[in-house]
């Protein structure tokens, strides 16, 4: 057992979220957890409101720690466990906790906001414990506790009995371990009685840089492990953070010296990829520190939407998004600022990470749930659509945003930039790369941009080219005519360019030909000489015969094999006018005698359009355009002679038939839009108001779901022990030869025993039936007036008695009294005196085990 004078704060504070079917596997973790382990745990359970925990009495079963429920200003103190009280919220400063009122008209998070503050408090000695519950309280709380290097365990979904909790948190890739309570526990253990691995005898803490390292080869060794697999260089890192990071993957793999970790990296291509994850940790959420963003909005965002042209893009370049929470926070700003002043402007924000994962997760721009906690209700309802338990983002956001992998050191930077929102990126690097990057910063910001830093990061440094807009919240404003001599960018990689081989052009950008179709219009064609081509449905060339060049030409600009686009000018009248006529008559036009000014002379040519049969009917009909020179007119279908003024009239016609039917169309088709669309939109606003109504009713429910579901487990366990207790009662009453009565207040039967029974020929029936109806082996007993005075006077009737059959019994009458001391009835007790005199005889004291 603790002491509980102990004073001392634990270097290693556990906390512990569950919810709905967690107190199963909180008295799992405690049954495994020694009494003396030095820790302090707190747990963060979902609690109803309308009733009283009974949490504490019930843990308190399952370990010799002190159970308490939380106070105002409690410090944490070693070996015990302390509960959240119902209706409050719970933090940590200090060494003490600290309680407040929650709002009930607002979702609560109670275990993401005790995370959180553990991971302010304890940095990498806090340890947070997910275990079963519903949704997705103590996501956000992990990844704090993540960022901070703290230790991160989420019980195994398939040991738990709601696994959406857990699953929410392993979903984040941030969870360290996936175990069992039991395992939970002995995990912990593991980890808190674990020495400092890589720090020298002696030394409380490392310093920052320069810190002599007494394995500085192994670590080389795995800095090259790590760039071979990463392409990044860690070099230049903080050391204390990579170290930190080490440290960590080598208490998870149970790993004894930084060489085995080393052979452990060599071997295990998962190991590496987990280890840079851990270095370029990525945890941020929308709006971070939302009074930050509340000034970029006002003191940067209006102004460069107020400075921008109509027609001249903003660029903005979010360096190190991560998963896109922060690019998409900045969009939403454009979009509220462009909103607000009634303005448009082509908004382009490149968002870059080196992490190709967390690229790939942001450009998806589908996220969990709990990002209500960050964003307000009116920009999730307008800028967010909900899918199932997710939101996506909305299309108009997500347009404004070019995701790309992207090393800020290595690959060539962005120009022209507006504003460049870099926050928590830099405090992970050496003073060397913090040069470079504002380097880079100062070559790739407009004259008048700005530069948004994380609150841990200051570009003070650098007061020639940066000067502060808002100190506290880290908005810079970019003076180009600045110069700072050690300033200089760092040399970038240009990458190679892949020369693409003819045929692999062909056969990427070529339009596939259909099958058979060559051989079909090659014997087709078999018959003419002329130069030719054959046309799809779509007017386009797919192949050239003979001697073309004076008739078509590729035409300058954007490639294209539109055959009107190559076509020369004076054909090309008469050969809209004849491809338009063969597709709608279906058979052959020739147009004779049409003069074309060719580079080689004046020539008067025939131009006939044939439809090429095609063996299915279902396939687009082709084409064959053929230019004719000094042939004779013998070809089937319609022949004329080219009229310029008459086939102009044609084609106008044609024309303006066509217009006048896509017309009428398009109007019917404008109408029937407007109508649909105005029916869509009421039944929209009809739907979004529901669907915020039944979402706003679904996360109560769920909240008071989990609530009840607590309270009717706590309520189960005091069922199963009021079992356990009548159980042992009833034995121990049917084992003894004492007869025991219970009437109420009027005198009607509640309980009896076996042996009372025989006395007053009571049979198991009769309860609740009136004592005064049963005869007695007592007849010159008034044991009904016995009783009233009892509950009259309230003092107990103690006598011997004597029963028919001759026996001497001690009858005792007295009242039923309640815990609180209220009077429920009376209990008569008859015992055996064995046969002896009444003068002789002393009533007889049931045993006591």
């Amino acid at each position: 057992m603790s002491n509980p004078d102990d004073t001392r704060i634990p270097a290693t504070i556990i906390g512990i979220g569950a919810s709905a079917g967690g107190l199963e596997a909180l008295q799992q973790f405690f049954d495994y957890m020694p009494a003396d382990s030095g820790l302090g745990f707190v747990v963060i359970q979902h609690l109803s409101p309308d009733y009283k925990s009974l949490m504490a009495d019930i843990l308190a079963k399952h370990t010799e720690m002190p159970v308490r429920q939380a106070e105002d200003g409690m410090p944490v103190r070693p070996d015990h466990v302390y509960l959240i009280p119902p209706k409050k919220n719970l933090t940590i400063q200090s060494g003490r906790l600290v309680l407040s009122d929650y709002d009930p008209s607002a979702l609560n998070h109670p275990i993401d906001l005790f995370f959180s503050s553990l991971a302010e408090e304890k940095k990498e000695h806090a340890i947070v414990v997910v275990l079963s519950g519903t949704g997705t309280d103590g996501t956000n709380g992990v990844k704090a506790v993540k960022e901070r290097g703290g230790l991160v365990i989420a019980q195994a979904p398939e040991s738990a009995k709601f696994d959406g909790m857990p699953r929410s948190a392993i979903s984040t890739g941030l969870a360290d371990f996936i175990l069992s309570p039991q395992e939970i526990a002995e995990e912990i253990l593991n980890f808190s009685l674990t020495p400092a691995l890589l720090r020298r005898p002696g030394d409380a803490a490392l310093s920052e840089e320069d810190e002599l390292f007494s394995e500085e080869e192994t670590l080389s060794h795995i800095y090259a492990i790590l760039k071979n697999a990463s392409g990044i260089d860690f070099t230049y890192y903080k050391r204390s953070t990579i170290l930190r990071r080490i440290e960590r993957r080598m208490l998870v793999t149970h790993t004894a010296t930084l060489a085995d970790f080393a052979r452990l990296l060599g071997d295990s291509a998962d190991e590496v990829h987990t280890l840079v994850k851990e270095i370029l940790i990525g945890v941020t959420n929308f709006f971070r520190d939302p009074a930050f963003f509340e000034k970029l909005k006002y003191n940067a965002i209006y102004k460069i939407v107020e400075r921008a042209a109509e027609d001249e893009p903003i660029r903005v370049w979010s360096a190190g998004c991560s998963t896109g929470e922060e690019a998409y926070s900045i969009a939403i700003l454009f979009r509220e600022v462009m909103e607000e002043m009634q303005v448009s402007r082509d908004i382009k924000i490149f968002a870059t990470d080196v992490d190709s994962r967390a690229i790939e997760q942001a450009g998806r721009g589908l996220f969990s749930e709990n990002i209500i906690d960050d964003v307000t209700p009116d920009r999730l309802a307008k800028f967010f659509i909900k899918q199932n338990d997710q939101y996506q983002i909305c299309k108009e956001v997500r347009r404004m945003i070019v995701f790309a992998t992207h090393n800020i050191f290595s690959d060539p930077p962005f120009g022209k930039l507006d504003l460049i929102s870099c926050r928590n990126v830099m405090i992970y690097f050496q003073p060397v790369l913090r040069r470079g990057l504002f380097a880079i910063f100062h070559q790739a910001l407009k004259n008048n941009g700005y530069l948004f830093l994380g609150k841990s990061e200051t570009a003070g440094e650098y007061i020639n080219l940066f000067k502060p807009v808002c100190s506290t919240e880290k908005i810079y404003i970019h003076k180009s005519e600045g110069k700072v001599e050690d300033l200089t960018p760092p040399a970038f990689n240009i990458p190679n360019i892949h020369a693409i081989s003819p045929l692999g052009s062909r056969q990427s950008g070529a339009h596939p030909e259909p099958a058979g179709a060559e051989a079909l219009y090659t014997h087709f064609l078999e018959q003419f000489m002329p130069a030719s081509v054959i046309l799809n449905q779509d007017d386009s060339v797919l192949h050239f015969f003979g001697n073309y060049g004076d008739y078509l030409t590729l035409a300058p600009g954007k490639a294209t094999l539109n055959f009107f686009s190559m076509l020369h000018k004076d054909l090309n009248l008469a050969a809209a006018t004849a491809v338009s006529r063969c597709r709608t008559e279906r058979k052959a036009v020739t147009y004779t005698g049409i003069a074309v000014d060719c580079p080689s002379g004046r020539k008067v040519v025939d131009l006939s359009v044939q439809p090429i049969p095609s063996e299915d009917e279902d396939s687009a009909p082709l084409l064959a355009v053929l230019f004719l020179e000094n042939r004779p007119a013998a070809m089937n279908g319609t022949v004329e002679k080219y009229d310029l003024d008459a086939t102009a009239a044609r084609r106008i016609a044609e024309l303006e038939h066509e217009f006048s039917v896509s017309q009428s169309d398009l109007r019917a088709t404008i109408q029937r839009l407007e109508t649909v669309n105005g029916e869509l939109q009421a039944a929209n606003e009809e739907l979004l108001t529901a669907n915020e109504e039944l979402q706003s009713s679904t996360e109560e429910l769920q909240s008071v779901n989990e609530e009840l579901y607590t309270v009717n487990t706590e309520h189960q366990l005091k069922l199963d022990e009021l079992t356990m207790m009548t159980n042992d009662l009833s034995n121990f009453l049917s084992s003894t030869m004492i007869g025991i009565l219970f009437v109420d207040s009027n005198l009607n039967i509640r309980k009896f025993t076996e042996y009372v029974g025989r006395e007053f020929q009571l049979m198991d029936h009769d309860i609740g039936r009136s004592i005064q109806i049963f005869a007695h082996s007592f007849p010159s007993e008034a044991i009904e007036a016995d009783c009233r005075a009892v509950l009259k006077d309230l003092i107990s009737i103690d006598r011997e008695v004597t029963a028919m059959n001759g026996r001497f019994y001690t009858l005792r009458i007295a009242p039923y009294r309640t815990t609180e001391n209220s009077i429920r009835g009376l209990v008569i007790t008859i015992i055996d005196s064995l046969g002896a005199s009444p003068a002789q005889s002393q009533p007889k004291q049931p045993a006591t085990v």
